[in-house]
């Protein structure tokens, strides 16, 4: 197959396909400086060949987006190493890479979802600090990608306009001496307004970035706002601390951030907050790793370290908090390499026969079969001890949110990696999440391969059952459109939505204040979903039909 790929290739060229025509045209960068261009992380590098840079979160982007219809992008780049750096050309959500796992040529996300290609070593193509040329051309419907004039890849069935386009340099060392790009170029999306920013961005207070919210109103009205703190890049390893902003005035102002957990290079994460309604006690959860321990040696076994569970507490309505406590021994299976508390948010059960029960959404991955599922843990103490639930009946599902549906029933809400099902999975409780049943996947609640967040509404003057809230980006191509949703039949149909920010968005927790208002924290930026986390209130009157009601 390789052979006949690069056979294939050395024959079919692009300059001379007749027919071709574009809207509009921009140089990104050019040999005599950046013109277009849009940083994230931080400026790259000026140099006597172009522009170059190393490294995780260091990106170069259009500042234009690419909108629907024919288009042609031309960037000459150099690698000063194949060694599997996954350094690679970015398109919304989605990457080719030029040097991938195994040395090899590579395609991943959502545009490329089902590509069954055996991609050739990236060392037949390309060669250590020379450049080469990258072409991606669209004409009526077919998109080719090229190098140095050769097609090496093809899709016939992309419809949608691509965004943002960029380079990614990743563990690599690139160099961009001309990017150009003709085409249906468009203004991108606004960045929500500024005064609903929390206040985590990115370059500030000492982190890279902020990422993985988690979002709690307190019994006495104030609103927490929990994240990863990312020390030296955007990557979810290495220094990475739990970090905290807290509004007593309903989100309109906030305070200095407050470093909950910081273990030195390690990894503290995955946030996971719960209000014990009763007491007034907050729970926060996160896992812990060691710094220089990665997902995929955990997962594989190979790590020196494993995930560890603990939880801190507050019981001042979030102005101080406990020491991080242990419970590993009590919530993990020996047999259970990766481990993640939500992120997001948990539960206070209120009607039914678990009424009081704290409930916290999980998930892990088995060692033997690798297989990953979401469970629950839980207390019935008010939080003095935390006791394993029950998992889903099937795997393929990981970060989770859950909800309270009416009579104490619950429902857990699911990130999918059933990738011809781009949508979420939901399972049933009946038992207080001892056990789960009913595992589907929800085709009205589409998604990128993402975390979500849901919600019972709580009604200012009195409870009505039934109204769920979920937020996530809502797509199927990429982690954009971040887009508020409501059932009014605990779940089974989403008859009412807003869409809150259609640029680059991804994860979000919900919860309710006092007055009614829906809060929202989550991703969003100009360029990435990492540049900062924004916090915003939503009328549910703001709510629009999506379809019939029920």
């Amino acid at each position: 197959m390789i052979a006949q790929l690069l056979r294939s290739a050395a024959l079919l060229f692009l300059s001379g396909i007749p027919g071709i025509s574009f809207a509009a045209d921009a140089v990104i960068v050019s040999k005599d400086g950046a013109i277009d261009a849009r940083f994230t992380g931080q400026a790259w590098e000026r140099s006597a060949t172009g522009f170059s840079a190393e490294g995780t979160g260091k990106l170069l982007h259009a500042k234009a987006m690419l909108g629907a219809g024919d288009f042609r992008v031309r960037a000459t780049l150099q690698l000063e190493r194949l060694d599997g750096s996954a350094a690679s050309f970015e398109i919304g959500d989605s990457r080719f890479g030029f040097d991938g796992k195994g040395g090899s040529l590579f395609v991943e996300g959502p545009l490329f979802a089902g590509a069954d290609v055996l991609w050739p070593k990236s060392s037949t193509l390309l060669k250590p600090s020379v450049p080469f040329t990258f072409e991606i051309v669209r004409t009526t419907g077919l998109t080719r990608f090229l190098l140095d004039g050769a097609e090496v890849h093809r899709k016939s069935d992309w419809d949608s306009a691509p965004g943002r386009i960029g380079l990614r340099p990743w563990r690599n060392r690139m160099t961009v001496s001309d990017f150009t790009v003709e085409g249906n170029l468009v203004a991108p999306p606004p960045v929500p307004s500024p005064t609903f920013l929390s206040g985590f961005a990115g370059g500030t207070d000492g982190y890279h970035t902020f990422r993985i919210p988690a979002l709690a109103v307190t019994t006495k009205g104030s609103v927490l706002a929990f994240c990863e703190g990312r020390k030296n890049s955007w990557g979810d390893s290495s220094d990475i601390d739990l970090v905290l902003k807290r509004s007593s005035d309903h989100g309109k102002t906030w305070s200095a951030i407050s470093v909950l957990w910081d273990d030195g290079q390690n990894t503290c994460g995955n946030p996971c907050v719960v209000v014990d309604r009763q007491t007034g006690a907050i729970f926060l959860f996160s896992t812990w790793n060691r710094g220089d321990d990665h997902e995929g040696g955990i997962i594989a076994g190979t790590s020196k370290d494993t995930r560890h569970v603990f939880v801190l507490r507050s019981d001042d309505d979030g102005l101080t908090w406990s020491k991080p406590l242990e419970i590993t021994s009590d919530v993990k299976k020996p047999d259970w390499t990766w481990y993640a508390t939500g992120p997001g948010s948990g539960i206070q059960i209120e009607h039914g026969p678990h009424k009081g029960r704290l409930v916290i959404p999980c998930d892990h991955i088995e060692k033997d079969t690798k297989q990953y599922f979401s469970h629950v843990i839980f207390s019935d103490d008010h939080g003095k001890t935390w006791q394993l639930g029950g998992r889903t009946p099937d795997h393929q599902v990981n970060e989770c949110e859950v909800v309270e549906l009416t009579g104490g029933k619950l429902m857990l809400n699911m990130r999918s990696y059933a990738d011809s099902k781009r949508m979420r999975q939901t399972a049933l409780s009946d038992d207080g999440g001892l056990t789960w049943k009913d595992q589907r996947s929800d085709p009205n609640l589409i998604e990128p391969i993402c975390q979500a967040g849901i919600e019972r509404y709580r009604w200012p003057d009195g409870d009505k059952p039934g109204v769920v809230l979920f937020s996530n980006p809502a797509s199927t191509r990429g982690r954009v459109n971040v887009t508020l949703r409501a059932s009014l039949d605990d779940g089974k149909t989403w008859s009412r939505s807003k869409l809150l920010y259609e640029g680059p968005g991804a994860y979000s927790d919900l919860d309710v204040m006092p007055d009614g208002r829906i809060a929202c924290l989550y991703e969003a930026g100009a360029d990435n979903i990492a540049e900062s986390i924004v916090f915003t209130l939503v009328g549910l009157d703001e709510l629009q039909p999506t379809g019939p009601k029920p």
